[in-house]
């Protein structure tokens, strides 16, 4: 029986990133090393992908957010236009900062 992933699942593993990193801050000082290193090494290479995705999204539903506004004249779709459009700002202000940060601290402080 061949078993299929379902969409929404395939959905969050395409836009949402942190699941593939480690925690840094459980187990001893050498694991929070080590695991602060695949961060690392993960976010520098992966983390741009992810950053370009949500500012699509949020360019999307800017976008949409206008057109709703000027051309049809609705206001209630454009306004949840703006706010989702709002929340991936801030999910890609998030992965942003994610990734300065793993290129700016290269090793874990004690």
């Amino acid at each position: 029986m061949d078993r299929k992933e379902a969409f929404w699942h395939i959905l969050y593993r395409y836009l949402w990133p942190f699941p593939y990193f480690r925690d840094v801050t459980q187990g001893s000082l050498l694991e929070r090393q080590q695991n602060y290193r695949y961060n690392r090494r993960i976010g520098i290479h992966h983390l741009p992908g992810f950053m370009l995705k949500w500012a699509c999204l949020t360019l999307f539903f800017f976008v949409l957010g206008n057109v709703c506004e000027e051309l049809l004249e609705v206001v209630l779709p454009a306004a949840c236009c703006f706010v989702t459009g709002t929340w991936t700002l801030t999910i890609a202000v998030q992965l942003t900062v994610a990734w300065l940060w793993l290129r700016r601290f290269p090793e874990l402080g004690r």
